[in-house]
């Protein structure tokens, strides 16, 4: 049966000393916290943060009226006809009624809101910058590549009031025997390749099963969550997937330069850079040299090495029958691709 509970939290010691750390300072702080996601970053902030006074808000991917709108509505638990206030008021109506103890807010996945309202930023700013109580601003984003290659840019000189940025990696592959006690060496090595250390994703395991097991009830299954994510990773947040999953299947069996990429979809050499771009704006894929390439999501190698090109087999079979015919003798093979990648 798969686990009713959040896996117990592990690995994160050096994150909470880093947060603490702003909050025991003087004054208020912004600080961005960012990664992938399932990553952990919630979680951490949930486990920071239990024992203060805080306000919470998770961001939507709307229009920035219709942003304002859920925020207020939220706050309210009702909302007055079509209220939608700007955000300096918003910030005001959280910490409305707070004891005067520093007080942490947290806005999840703030860049819905940048995107769609760069002003976000200033009002945020002018807001710290006034309040009577001090604050710790937590902004936290998924949208790790936009953070470190466009979010500056896009705010500009707000920018300078960012007290401090905090990467939440994933996991190493030695916290798997924390989460999975019973495991052989060989069940961790090949649980990793596929899901990297991602804890979301080791949430949505079955620990009594085999890592074997593990993907062909929970990946190869296609009414499974992590099937699911491995189908909607690019959904949410890019728009012609067409071409996105034509590029992420070419680098899946090999293709990893871009004359490589270009020959095998006949895209140009431009486009496929753009495309490129975007992919690392949301850390599916990163630059490993000149002109070289890799997807970066274990799980996304593996639905593009093995799901992608058999979709219909997948159909037609059961999970066990399509690990058999496609992916078991293939397996070894991935999994030590996956540690040269990573060079585990």
């Amino acid at each position: 049966m798969r686990m009713e509970q959040p896996m117990e939290f592990v690995g994160r010691e050096a994150e909470l000393n880093y947060l603490k750390q702003y909050y025991d300072a003087e004054g208020s702080h912004i600080l961005v916290v960012y990664g992938q996601k399932g990553v952990g970053k919630t979680a951490l902030i949930r486990n920071f943060g239990r024992w203060a006074e805080k306000g919470y808000y998770a961001a939507r991917s709307c229009s920035d009226r219709e942003q304002r709108f859920q925020w207020a509505k939220e706050l309210a638990g009702r909302v007055n006809g079509e209220e939608s206030p700007e955000y300096g008021e918003i910030l005001t109506r959280v910490v409305k009624g707070a004891s005067g103890e520093k007080f942490i807010l947290v806005v999840d996945e703030f860049h819905y809101i940048v995107k769609s309202n760069v002003g976000f930023f200033s009002q945020l700013n002018q807001f710290v910058k006034n309040s009577e109580i001090p604050l710790l601003v937590i902004l936290c984003s998924s949208a790790a590549g936009w953070v470190e290659g466009s979010m500056v840019s896009k705010i500009g000189a707000e920018a300078a009031s960012i007290s401090g940025f905090l990467k939440v990696r994933e996991l190493g592959i030695e916290r798997i025997q924390e989460i999975f006690p019973k495991y052989s060496e060989d069940d961790r090595v090949q649980l990793y390749a596929v899901l990297g250390g991602v804890p979301g994703l080791w949430n949505r395991t079955e620990p009594q099963l085999s890592a074997v097991d593990n993907l062909i009830h929970n990946m190869l299954d296609k009414y499974s969550s992590i099937y699911g994510e491995m189908t909607w990773c690019l959904s949410e947040e890019l728009r012609e997937t067409a071409v996105y999953n034509t590029i992420l299947a070419t680098m899946a069996v090999g293709n990893s330069k871009l004359n490589d990429i270009y020959h095998h979809t006949g895209f140009s050499r431009a486009k496929i850079s753009v495309y490129l771009k975007n992919l690392m704006e949301i850390d599916l894929v990163e630059k490993v040299g000149a002109g070289t390439y890799h997807i970066t999501k274990p799980y996304v190698r593996f639905y593009f090495r093995f799901i992608y090109p058999n979709i219909s087999l997948l159909e037609e079979l059961s999970p066990e029958q399509f690990y058999k015919e496609i992916v078991e003798d293939a397996f070894p093979g991935f999994v030590r691709e996956a540690y040269r990648k990573n060079g585990l």
